[in-house]
């Protein structure tokens, strides 16, 4: 993931009213458990809850991660 996709992601939680923290305190884990996400860590429990608030699907948000239902498996 590039600065500009972890900028994207934050600033789009941000316009949905939530933090890092806030979604660390949603998910019972530490910020820093969020932010490691963010900086290219995998947890499909965080990725997916952060893609839900983001109204995408995770393929989407973490573009090349994961395949979207577009592409063969």
């Amino acid at each position: 993931m590039n600065p500009g996709q972890r900028e994207d992601i934050k600033a789009g939680l941000r316009k949905r009213g939530y933090t890092l923290a806030g979604v660390a305190q949603e998910l019972g884990v530490s910020r820093q458990a969020v932010s490691l996400i963010l900086a290219g860590r995998r947890s499909q429990r965080i990725e997916a809850y952060i893609a839900q608030v983001l109204g995408l699907t995770v393929a989407e948000v973490w573009t090349g991660r994961y395949p979207s239902d577009k592409e063969s498996v």
